[in-house]
């Protein structure tokens, strides 16, 4: 009698990279290999975790950790690429793109050929600390995210014969800023950045807090050059100003004017394209 096929057997299929992808993101996890010839190489799903597509400012995977977990993490990394240890199994706190720490579980297989396997997953998911419903942001007195667009709505629907611009600014390697004085200092200069920059804009000038970095703000009756202008001279008062001790803190700016007829969305993404363009370039004004 012929034996009995296994179902699992007629199914089994190699799982291609989107649907690897979807897992991890499911997951909530990203893997990286090392291996003496290549080095470490870590999948774009491990950034994900760190709400990054790129290490886009001046710390890499390991500057980011906590600086009381940091030599742990070396430690046991160590021992496994070098043959020391052949597993890994750490949790550790990792520097957020929004500014704050999160837990992440890393763990490690050495293989027979000398190559490292690893996976890192958050232990809890990363929820922002900016609460989309509240009218007003408590760090800084600026309107929140929310109110901005609602004003912005209505700036568009009411329509004008005179030009407006669109003004985003991040404070530049705010991830450092934060590993080097920490959280308090970080949250008081944030406050002071606002107060300086309310007071150099006209009262009716809508001003927000746009996310955990960045600020945006609209320039009524203002064309793209005068728009620019503005930036400019904002750009270096902050340079200048003492809003942390001994270091100074730097913008990158991007401004857009609005086209006649454009809608909400395609405007903030001409803004988000332009000021992505800046945060690349560090200490600067594109537009």
């Amino acid at each position: 009698m012929e034996p009995l096929r296994s179902p699992v057997m007629t199914i089994t299929s190699r799982l291609d990279e989107a649907r690897a992808r979807q897992a991890l993101a499911l997951l909530q996890a990203g893997v990286w290999c090392w291996s003496p010839e290549a080095g470490l190489e870590r999948d774009p799903a491990c950034l994900a975790l760190l709400g990054l597509e790129q290490m886009d400012d001046d710390l890499d995977w390991h500057g980011r950790v906590h600086p009381d977990d940091g030599q742990t993490l070396q430690t046991a990394l160590q021992a496994c690429l070098s043959g020391e240890r052949m597993t890994l199994h750490l949790e550790y706190r990792i520097l957020h793109h929004d500014g704050h720490y999160v837990r992440v579980e890393e763990r490690a297989q050495r293989e027979g050929n000398g190559r490292v396997f690893g996976v890192v997953r958050l232990c809890e998911p990363f929820h922002s600390h900016l609460d989309p419903d509240l009218a007003t942001d408590p760090l800084t007195g600026l309107d929140s995210r929310v109110r901005f667009e609602r004003r912005l709505a209505e700036q568009l629907q009411r329509g004008s014969a005179f030009p407006f611009c669109l003004l985003r600014f991040t404070v530049d390697h705010k991830s450092k800023i934060l590993q080097l004085f920490g959280e308090a200092d970080c949250d008081a200069m944030l406050a002071k950045l606002a107060r300086l920059v309310r007071r150099e804009l006209r009262k009716d000038d809508p001003f927000a807090r746009w996310d955990e970095d960045s600020f945006i703000l609209m320039l009524s009756e203002t064309d793209r050059l005068a728009g620019l202008e503005i930036a400019e001279r904002l750009r270096m008062e902050i340079a200048d100003a003492s809003l942390l001790p001994g270091r100074p803190v730097t913008v990158s700016c991007g401004l857009v004017q609005r086209q006649e007829g454009e809608q909400l969305d395609h405007l903030l993404a001409r803004l988000a394209s332009c000021h992505g363009q800046a945060r690349r370039a560090f200490n600067t004004v594109l537009g």
